[in-house]
């Protein structure tokens, strides 16, 4: 376990050290996470939008977690990007920041993350957890508020729980994102009672 912790926080501090180029394109950062699986990869994403960013940047950044759910849920060994994502580049600077300002975080998460509920960790098991990761990264997408932070996080932690197979942390990390579209679909709700309300 302590070997894979190494690979989790610093494989994304490997590929922004390896270049000197002021953008680094997305293709490298999903190729360097192959290794790893799905856990890194969603993680790295929802982790981008679980940080306040202005829109639409959190719906731009959850296509690439659409894609990955949906390799998940096909039974895919490892992400693959299609060419047209992973031509984009992000800017180096930026990327840094990101890991810079999350690895003592992840490191002291990784902390508490053991195997558990192996169940939750296999690979049927993992087909499932691309469902629901599909069903949160599309609810990122749609332009609905609080649809952004609560399903971002769930996808987090279900990444975490990944990373360690952590089956516990997978069944909270759904449970988290569940929440999160059940709030956003009870603020839209609300929303258009106060506006029949008003109209009537």
């Amino acid at each position: 376990m302590d070997q894979h912790k190494i690979i989790t926080t610093q494989v994304i501090e490997d590929v922004v050290n390896s270049t000197s180029s002021d953008r680094v394109p997305i293709r490298d950062l999903v190729y360097a996470m192959e290794s790893v699986g799905f856990g890194l990869v969603m993680m790295i994403f929802a982790l981008a939008i679980t940080i306040p960013t202005p829109p639409p940047l959190p719906s731009i950044i959850s296509v690439p977690l659409i894609v990955f759910s949906l390799q998940m849920m096909l039974g895919y060994s490892s992400p693959k990007l299609p060419k047209r994502f992973a031509d984009l580049t992000v800017k180096r600077s930026v990327l840094a920041t990101l890991v810079n300002k999350s690895a003592p975080y992840i490191r002291k998460i990784e902390l508490i993350l053991k195997p558990r509920l192996a169940f939750m960790t296999t690979k049927t098991a993992e087909r499932l957890i691309g469902f629901f990761s599909l069903l949160f990264s599309s609810f990122i997408l749609l332009p609905i508020p609080l649809s952004n932070f609560i399903p971002g996080l769930g996808i987090l932690i279900t990444s975490f729980g990944l990373l360690g197979k952590d089956g516990l942390v997978v069944l909270l990390g759904i449970t988290v994102g569940i929440f999160g579209i059940t709030v956003s679909i009870a603020t839209v709700m609300l929303g258009v009672e106060v506006v029949y309300y008003f109209l009537h």
